[in-house]
C-alpha cells in the first residue's frame, strides 16, 4: 500500500509520519513544502535504514500548484492524509481532485481538533443575542471539510473518507501559550486560564490520535466513511495544575480570568491579556481566548457516544495527562 502524507513537517504531522513508519509496513510518499522545516526534514536522515527506504519526498508549493501538477504525484496512491493548515488547508480540495483523478481509494482530510459555535453571554434580561460566533480558525478547517464530504467522487463511492477529531491537543510545543508544561526546564510555571478552573475538558496527545489513525487504516471496514474521534484523557485545569507540581516539583500559578473576557475580545482584540499574547505560535491570541473560553463553560468534553477510543482498544487510554507528566519529568 502506498499512502501520501501531506504537511508532515507539522506538530500533527510530524506524529502521523512518526507511526506510519514505525508501526506498518506501508511505503509512504511525504509531500512537503519548499518553505518546510529543514530541521524537521533532516530527520527522516536519521531514520532506520528499513524505514528510510519506505519513504520517500517530494516537494511542491501547494498554495500556487495547479491539480495538474498533483496528479504524477498520486499516481499509484492508494490513501491521502492530510495534515495541512494555515494558507495550504485551501489546497486541499485540488489534493482531492488530482487524487479522484487517479484513483485514491481513501482520503483523510485535515480535523484533529473540535469546534464550537460559542454563544455569547446572557443578556440582563436572561436572554442570549440570539447569535452565535464561529473563530475564523474553525471556519476554514468547516470550510474545507465539508467540500471534502461533498466531493463528486465521495457522492459517487469512488473515494471514501474518514474525518478523525480529538480534544485540545496537550503536547504542543511550539506553543508556549497554550502548553507551558512541554519545557520540563523552566523553573515556575504558570497556566491562564478563563472561567471555570474545575470543568472537565477533553485532551489528546497527538501520538496517540497518530495511533488511532493507523487503526483505521488497517481496519478500513469499520472507519469508511465515518466521522470518529478519540480523547487521550479528561481533566480540567485544576487537576493539570495539580499534577504538574506534583511531577516537576515546582511551584505552579493559575491566572482565572472572568468568562466574560471572551466577549469583550470579541468586541476589541486589544482587550486580549498582555500575559497570553503568544510569540511564534500558529494560533492568533483571540483563537486563544475563545477556545481558553469555551473550555472555561465546560463545553470542551464530547458526549460519551461521540468518543470512539473503544473501536480500537489497542489505543485506549494510552498517554494521561498525569502518565504525560511523569515521563516529562523522570518519574
Amino acid at each position: 500500500m502506498q499512502i501520501a502524507l501531506f504537511g508532515p513537517t507539522g506538530q500533527v504531522g510530524q506524529s502521523i509520519l512518526h507511526a506510519l513508519l514505525s508501526t506498518t509496513p506501508y511505503q509512504i510518499l511525504q509531500i512537503t513544502s519548499p518553505r518546510s522545516n529543514t530541521s524537521a526534514l533532516s530527520t527522516a536522515q536519521t531514520l532506520p535504514l528499513e524505514q528510510q527506504s519506505r519513504l520517500n519526498t517530494k516537494s511542491i508549493d501547494l498554495v500556487t500548484c495547479t491539480t495538474d501538477a498533483l496528479i504524477p504525484l498520486l499516481t499509484d496512491i492508494e490513501i491521502i492524509i492530510s495534515a495541512l493548515n494555515g494558507p495550504a488547508l485551501h489546497s486541499q480540495s485540488k489534493i482531492q481532485d488530482a487524487g479522484a483523478i487517479t484513483g485514491v481509494r481513501r482520503f483523510y482530510p485535515s480535523e484533529y481538533g473540535m469546534h464550537h459555535v460559542y454563544q455569547p453571554a446572557e443578556q440582563g434580561d436572561g436572554k442570549g443575542c440570539g447569535w452565535g460566533y464561529i473563530h475564523p480558525t474553525w471556519m476554514e478547517k468547516i470550510t474545507a471539510t465539508e467540500k471534502c464530504l461533498h466531493h463528486p467522487a465521495i457522492t459517487s463511492g469512488s473515494m471514501t473518507y474518514t474525518i478523525i477529531g480529538s480534544g485540545d491537543l496537550y503536547n504542543q510545543a511550539k506553543e508556549e501559550t497554550w502548553c507551558p508544561w512541554t519545557n520540563p526546564t523552566l523553573p515556575s510555571y504558570t497556566i491562564y486560564i478563563i472561567g471555570d478552573p474545575s470543568a472537565k475538558i477533553n485532551f489528546t496527545h497527538t501520538d496517540d490520535l497518530a495511533a488511532f489513525l493507523i487503526q483505521t487504516i488497517q481496519h478500513p471496514e469499520v472507519s469508511e466513511n465515518k466521522e470518529l474521534n478519540f480523547v487521550s484523557d479528561t481533566v480540567s485545569y485544576n487537576d493539570i495544575a495539580a499534577l504538574l507540581e506534583k511531577y516537576s516539583g515546582r511551584e505552579v500559578q493559575k491566572v482565572v480570568y472572568p468568562g466574560s473576557l471572551v466577549d469583550e475580545v470579541l468586541r476589541d482584540r486589544g482587550m486580549v491579556p498582555r500575559e497570553v499574547k503568544a510569540e511564534g505560535g500558529a494560533f492568533g491570541d483571540d483563537f486563544w481566548v475563545l477556545v481558553r473560553g469555551v473550555q472555561g463553560l465546560g463545553r470542551f468534553v464530547r458526549p460519551r457516544g461521540m468518543v470512539h477510543n473503544g473501536l480500537f482498544p489497542v489505543v485506549e487510554g494510552v498517554r494521561t495527562v498525569e502518565g504525560y507528566f511523569g515521563g516529562l519529568f523522570g518519574k
